[in-house]
C-alpha cells in the first residue's frame, strides 16, 4: 500500500506541475493570440475601390502620368514623374540613393497609392482594378528575400499555390537552382531553415526567381537583385534573370550599370524628379548624370583591372 501510495502521489503531483505549466502555456498564447487577430483585422491602407473591377489577362504596357507622391505631408519623394512603357520592354531605373527608384517601383503593384497623377496598365488606371487581381499579373525580386522555414519546394510554390512538383521543377531548372537543389541531402524536400538561412545568398536569390518564373507574371520588378553577391554566384543569378525577363515588361534597380546597357529604357531619377530618359547610346551623348556615373564607373573598374594586373605581375 505503501509503495502504491508513493507511485500514485509521484504521478498526481507530475501531473498538476504540468496543469500549471500548460495554464502559463495557455495565457502566454492567448496574449500573443489577441496581438495577432489585432493585427489581422487592421483594415489595410490600400483597399479596392467600391467599383473596382478584375484585370484582365494584360500585355503589359504601363504608363506613368504627372505621377507624385509623398511619405510625409509637404515633403515629396517623387514630382510629375511621367512615362510610358511598351509591352515586353526592359526599363531601368537609375540614380542616387534616396532618388526614389524603390518607391517608383512600388507604385505599380499598389503597394503605395500615388499624391496625384495616375499609373495605368495596358489603359486601365490601377486605382479602379482588384488589388489581388493587379499584384497576380506582377512578379517581385527584391534584394531581401522572404523565405519560409519550409522545405525549398514549398518555398518555390508560394509562387504559384496551385502548382504541380513538375512545374517546380520546371521552374527550377530554368533558373539555375535545379542542380544545388538536387545536391541538398533531401532535395526538393530539404527543409532550409527561417529565412533560408542555410542557403547562400546566391542559392536564395535563384529561389525567388524560380518562385517568379513559377508565376509566370507580365510584369517582372526586380530591385537589386545581384547587388549582394559575389561574381560567380552573380554570372548564375544574371543568366537566370535574362531567362525571366524574356517577353516580359520589366524594371530594374541596379547601380551596377553595366548590366542594363542593354535595356530600351533607362530612367534617371534625382532627388524625386525624372531629369533623364532614353537608352544607353542617347544618353551617353547627352552631358548629364547618366553619363557622369558611367564614366566614374567605369573608371573605377578600369582601376581595378589594373591593379589586378599589376598584382599577377609582381606575383609572377
Amino acid at each position: 500500500d505503501l509503495v502504491a501510495f508513493i507511485f500514485y502521489a509521484f504521478n498526481i503531483s507530475r501531473s498538476v506541475m504540468g496543469v500549471s505549466g500548460l495554464y502559463s502555456t495557455v495565457n502566454s498564447a492567448a496574449g500573443a493570440s489577441e496581438r495577432l487577430f489585432e493585427l489581422l483585422e487592421t483594415p489595410p491602407e490600400i483597399d479596392d475601390a467600391a467599383d473596382a473591377k478584375e484585370l484582365p489577362t494584360i500585355e503589359g504596357a504601363v504608363a506613368f502620368d504627372q505621377v507624385s507622391f509623398e511619405y510625409e505631408p509637404d515633403k515629396p519623394v517623387l514630382e510629375d514623374i511621367s512615362f510610358s512603357v511598351e509591352p515586353g520592354e526592359t526599363v531601368a531605373l537609375v540614380g542616387p540613393s534616396g532618388a526614389g527608384k524603390t518607391t517608383l517601383m512600388h507604385l505599380i503593384p499598389r503597394f503605395f497609392d500615388t499624391a496625384s497623377g495616375r499609373i495605368t496598365i495596358d489603359g486601365h488606371d490601377i486605382r479602379s482594378i482588384k488589388v489581388q487581381s493587379l499584384r497576380k499579373q506582377i512578379g517581385l525580386v527584391a534584394q531581401d528575400i522572404h523565405l519560409f522555414s519550409d522545405s525549398v519546394k514549398e518555398n518555390i510554390r508560394y509562387g504559384r499555390l496551385d502548382a504541380s512538383d513538375a512545374d517546380i521543377e520546371a521552374a527550377s531548372i530554368a533558373s539555375n537552382a535545379h542542380g544545388f537543389i538536387m545536391e541538398l541531402t533531401d532535395g526538393y524536400d530539404a527543409l532550409i531553415g527561417e529565412k533560408g538561412v542555410k542557403l547562400s545568398g546566391g542559392q536564395r536569390q535563384r529561389i525567388a526567381i524560380s518562385r517568379a518564373l513559377l508565376r509566370n507574371p507580365r510584369i517582372l520588378l526586380l530591385d537589386e537583385a545581384t547587388s549582394s553577391l559575389d561574381s560567380e554566384s552573380e554570372a548564375q543569378v544574371q543568366q537566370a534573370l535574362e531567362r525571366l525577363m524574356k517577353d516580359r515588361t520589366t524594371f530594374i534597380i541596379a547601380h551596377r550599370l553595366s548590366t542594363i546597357l542593354h535595356a530600351d529604357r533607362i530612367i534617371v531619377l534625382e532627388k524625386g524628379c525624372m531629369v533623364q530618359f532614353g537608352d544607353h547610346d542617347t544618353l551617353m551623348k547627352e552631358e548629364g548624370l547618366y553619363r557622369h556615373y558611367f564614366e566614374l564607373q567605369f573608371r573605377k573598374r578600369e582601376a581595378q583591372d589594373n591593379n589586378e594586373q599589376n598584382t599577377i605581375i609582381y606575383t609572377q
